[in-house]
């Protein structure tokens, strides 16, 4: 008897929800054991779904590595959050340096995994031209090729982002081996220091 059969609560979720449920559970599994490591069987299990259902969703388990990235990539949130931004540069970056510093944290599990299975992402991403980094970098990019359109940033809008983004990034990633280190602990000191030398830079004048 299948797993619907035993539990008929569960069938009758819209295939919306089901599919949300399948997305969650994967990510659970995920964030304990990397996508190689995560087996559909547990996922479906966690989902309260049997693999034929789980398949009948998503055709493969690489096609639901996708959809959870997909799902968590947050470039959507940030989208919108910058288009009605046109404050002082220095605020607005600190807005956006706010979500996605935020965003970094609660996907730090992920983002661990990510960097240990480069190679296995290459091959679960091989038929996609999308990517859940480059996704949220085209945001970035946008932002700041408008605001170097305006006058208010100088330079190009894909190194203006780098610089950016990797400064946030590279704080996240690090943040656990600098515990005592206020740059590392403290966030709101440190998105303002980044801001403060994005903008500034660290020479005397």
């Amino acid at each position: 008897m299948i797993y619907e059969e035993k539990h008929p609560e569960v069938a009758k979720g819209a295939p919306e929800e089901t599919r949300d449920r399948i997305i969650a559970a994967a990510r659970d599994v995920i964030a304990r054991k990397g996508k190689r490591g995560a087996t559909t069987r547990e996922i479906a299990d966690i989902a309260g779904v049997n693999e034929a259902t789980l398949f009948r969703h998503f055709g493969n388990k690489e096609a639901l590595m996708v959809a959870v990235a997909k799902a968590s990539c947050g470039d959507e949130e940030l989208r919108g959050l910058i288009a009605p931004l046109h404050g002082p540069i220095d605020e607005d970056l600190m807005t956006v340096a706010r979500a996605l510093n935020e965003h970094l944290e609660s996907k730090i599990d992920m983002i661990r995994w990510s960097l240990v299975e480069t190679d296995y992402e290459k091959s679960v991403f091989a038929k996609e031209a999308w990517r859940p980094q480059l996704a949220v970098r085209n945001v970035l990019e946008g932002f700041m090729a408008a605001r170097i359109a305006s006058g208010e940033l100088r330079g190009n809008p894909s190194d203006l982002t780098s610089v950016f983004m990797g400064s946030l990034f590279a704080r996240v990633i690090a943040r656990d081996k600098y515990p005592d280190t206020r740059m590392f602990n403290d966030s709101e000191y440190a998105l303002s220091y980044f801001i403060d030398i994005f903008l500034n830079g660290a020479r005397s004048k």
